[in-house]
C-alpha cells in the first residue's frame, strides 16, 4: 500500500486549483487504502482457525471475555479454568509445528472441553479481548473471519485517517515506518486475531497522530489527530502488557519531539501525560509483564543466573529478534518458513533507509528521541530475557519487539527528508517493487503451507486443495 504525497498542492495556487488538487490527492489515498485493505484481507484468509501464535489462548480469551455464556464459555469448579468450545482450544493441535500437514483436522474437535489456557487471571489487558468478543458466536469460522477482516479494516482506517490529517512532514515517516516493518510478520499479525496486531498498528499511528496534534493549528484537524492518538493509545495499551509500556514510551518520545518553551505546549502536554498514565496503569495491572520483569515467565530456569553476564550475552544476540520480523522467523506456529529472498529484501530495505536517514542533521530533540528509541529496542527485550535466564527467542519472540522497530523507523524518518525528494525515482521504485514482491511471495507460501502442506510441489493454489474455508465460494487463488 503506497500513499501518494500531496506535492501538487501549492499554497499560492488559485482556490479552484487547490480544491481540485486536494480532491485528487484524497482520491489517490483512498484507492491506495482499498488496495491495502485487500492485501490484509488476503492475509486474513490465508490460514485456518487457530493459526496465529498462541491462538488457542487468544481464542479462548475472546470467547470468555464477556463472562459466562452457555454453550460458548462456562465456569467450572476451578476458578482458573473454563469450559469452552473445543475448536477454540484444540484446532491448532491438528497442524501446529507440522508444516507438511494441511490446515484440516483429521478428527475435528467438537463439543465443549475444559481448559485453563486463557486470560482468566488477568495476564493480558482486557480491552482487546472484550472488543473481539462482540463478534464471537457459536459459528466459530464466521466469527474468526469477521474478527480478522474487522482488524484489517480498523488498521487501514486508522492509518488512512491519520495520513490524511497529518501535515506533509509527518506523512512520509508514518507511511514508510509501516511499510518497512510490516512484511511479512506484521501483515500476518494485523490480519489475524492475535493482539500483537493491535500493538503494531498502535505503535505505527499513535506517535505520528500525537505529534501531528502538537503541530496542527487549533481546529478540526487538531481535534481529529488528538482523537486518533487516543484511539491508537487505547488499542496499544489494551492489547498487551508490553504494548502498554510501548504506548507510554511513544507518548514520552512525542513530548520530547514537540518540546517548546510555550504555554500552549504545556497545555497540549496533557494528552501525552494522560496516555503515559493510561499505559502505566494497564502495564502495572497486567500479570504477564509482572512475571516477565520479575523473572517468573513460564519456561524460565529453576535457578537464577548471574545477571550481568546474562545481560551482556543477550545484548550481543538481540538482533536475532529484529531480523526475525523480516522473515527469518517462520510465521504462524513457527512452521511457515520464508525463503532467504524475503528476509534479505525486507531487511536490506529497512537497514538501507535507516542508514540513509542518518545523513540528515537533527536538532537536540530529535537526537534524544532517536537515541532513546534505539536504546529501547536493545534494552527492553534484553532486560526481560536476562532476568528470566533464557536464550534470545525462547520466551521473548520477535513479534514482541516489532512495535519498537516501527517506532524507531518513524522517529528516524521524521528527522530526514521526504523520500520523494531524498531518493531518486529508481530508488523509490526499487523499494516499492521489493516490498510488494516480498509480501506476495510470503502470502503465497502461507497459502501453500495450509492449503496442501509443504509436501505438495504444485504451483497453482487452486489445484489439489486439501483445506479451505467451508462455504466460501471464492477459490484461494483469487486472494
Amino acid at each position: 500500500m503506497v500513499f501518494p504525497a500531496d506535492s501538487s498542492i501549492v499554497d499560492d495556487a488559485p482556490p479552484q486549483k487547490v480544491r481540485e488538487a486536494r480532491r485528487e490527492f484524497v482520491v489517490r489515498v483512498l484507492i491506495a487504502a482499498v488496495l491495502g485493505f485487500a492485501t490484509l484481507v488476503g492475509w486474513s484468509f490465508a490460514s485456518p482457525i487457530g493459526a496465529s501464535p498462541d491462538d488457542n489462548f487468544h481464542l479462548v480469551s475472546i470467547w470468555c471475555a464477556p463472562g459466562e455464556r452457555p454453550g460458548l464459555c462456562e465456569t467450572t469448579d476451578n476458578p482458573d479454568e473454563r469450559s469452552v468450545l473445543a475448536v477454540l482450544a484444540n484446532s491448532s493441535m491438528c497442524y501446529a509445528f507440522q508444516p507438511e500437514h494441511n490446515g484440516n483436522c483429521d478428527a475435528p474437535p467438537t463439543g465443549m472441553t475444559t481448559t485453563g489456557h486463557g486470560n482468566f487471571i488477568g495476564l493480558y489487558p482486557p480491552v482487546y479481548y472484550r472488543v473481539m468478543s462482540i463478534f464471537s458466536t457459536a459459528d466459530v469460522q464466521t466469527s474468526v473471519l469477521t474478527m480478522r477482516i474487522f482488524n484489517s479494516l480498523l488498521a487501514v482506517t486508522l492509518i488512512t485517517s491519520t495520513y490524511l490529517l497529518l501535515d506533509r512532514r509527518l506523512r512520509s515517516p508514518l507511511l514508510w515506518s509501516i511499510l518497512l516493518t510490516a512484511i511479512p510478520m506484521g501483515a500476518f499479525l494485523i490480519g489475524s486475531v492475535n493482539p500483537n496486531g493491535w500493538a503494531i498498528v498502535s505503535a505505527c499511528t499513535m506517535w505520528a497522530a500525537m505529534l501531528g496534534f502538537f503541530r496542527a493549528r487549533p481546529g478540526a484537524r487538531q481535534i481529529g489527530l488528538g482523537a486518533i492518538a487516543i484511539i491508537a493509545a487505547v488499542m496499544g495499551a489494551g492489547s498487551r502488557g508490553d504494548s502498554a509500556a510501548y504506548t507510554a514510551f511513544g507518548a514520552l518520545i512525542v513530548a520530547i519531539l514537540a518540546f517548546t518553551r510555550t504555554r500552549s505546549y504545556l497545555f497540549m502536554l496533557l494528552l501525552p501525560t494522560a496516555v503515559i498514565a493510561m499505559g502505566a496503569a494497564f502495564y502495572l495491572s497486567s500479570n504477564q509483564t509482572g512475571d516477565a520483569v520479575n523473572g517468573d515467565m513460564a519456561g524460565g530456569p529453576g535457578q537464577k543466573l548471574s545477571f550481568l553476564p546474562a545481560l551482556i550475552h543477550t545484548v550481543l544476540n538481540i538482533p536475532q529478534l529484529w531480523v526475525g520480523n523480516f522473515g527469518v522467523q517462520a510465521l504462524a506456529w513457527n512452521d511457515v518458513k520464508m525463503p532467504a529472498i524475503v528476509w534479505f529484501t525486507t531487511m536490506v530495505l529497512y537497514v538501507g533507509i535507516a542508514f540513509w536517514s542518518l545523513s540528515y542533521k537533527r536538532d537536540i530533540r530529535m537526537t534524544v528521541a532517536v537515541t532513546l528509541a534505539a536504546i529501547a529496542m536493545v534494552m527492553v527485550p534484553s532486560w526481560v530475557i536476562a532476568q528470566n535466564g533464557v536464550e534470545v527467542g525462547v520466551l521473548v519472540q520477535p513479534r514482541y519487539v516489532l512495535p519498537l522497530q516501527a517506532l524507531f523507523m518513524g522517529v528516524l524518518l521524521y528527522g530526514a527528508a521526504d523520500l520523494r525528494s531524498g531518493l531518486r525515482r529508481v530508488q523509490r521504485w526499487l523499494i516499492v517493487v521489493g516490498l510488494g514482491a516480498a509480501n506476495a511471495l510470503a502470502l503465497y507460501l502461507t497459502y501453500r503451507r495450509f492449503l496442501t502442506g509443504t509436501d505438495y510441489a504444485g504451483v497453482d493454489l487452486n489445484k489439489s486443495i486439501e483445506w479451505w474455508w467451508q462455504g466460501v465460494p471464492v477459490p484461494p487463488g483469487v486472494f
